[in-house]
């Protein structure tokens, strides 16, 4: 039996999905905003999230460069005996992962950012395309007159 399949073919069209992080980072934040910020005003609300988000991008970057130079402090190996440069191996291990954690954090942070970016703002799609359609009506009617004007010109000689 032999079924007749088309190959699939490869492609280098970009996919989008919606990652589970982004969903859960956008439902915790939703969470948050409607468990604490039913009271406040618009301006305020916003104003507490971009605190936060500063917070974590803050702490994340801190998480980073404390990394890396501690990462630089225990790459001398100088005068040091095997069992400490085994425990530094180990710690430079544990370092690197919560660098990677910091950097995935900051990565899926601006990821949500963008996607808040990419879907939030209607009104300025909006104001282009409606500039872009009078521009375009009145490129049409200066087309239409010259075209009168032509007509009108070759009828009379």
């Amino acid at each position: 039996m032999s079924t007749n399949k088309a190959p699939l073919r490869a492609t280098d069209v970009r996919r989008r999905t919606v990652l589970p992080t982004t969903l859960q980072n956008m439902h915790n934040a939703a969470v948050a905003g409607a468990a604490a910020g039913n009271e406040l005003a618009s301006e305020e609300h916003l104003d507490a999230i971009e605190e936060e988000l500063n917070r974590k991008v803050d702490a994340d970057t801190e998480v980073l460069v404390e990394g890396m130079a501690e990462l630089v402090k225990m790459s001398k190996i100088d005068g040091k005996d095997h069992f400490r440069v085994a425990q530094e191996a180990f710690q430079a291990e544990c370092r690197t992962e919560s660098m990677i954690r910091a950097a995935h954090s900051l990565l899926s942070l601006s990821h949500t950012l963008k996607l808040l970016h990419l879907f939030a703002d209607t009104a300025t799609p909006t104001l282009t395309r409606e500039r872009l359609a009078a521009q375009l009506d009145k490129d049409i009617e200066a087309a239409k007159a010259k075209v009168d004007s032509l007509v009108a010109g070759g009828a009379s000689a």
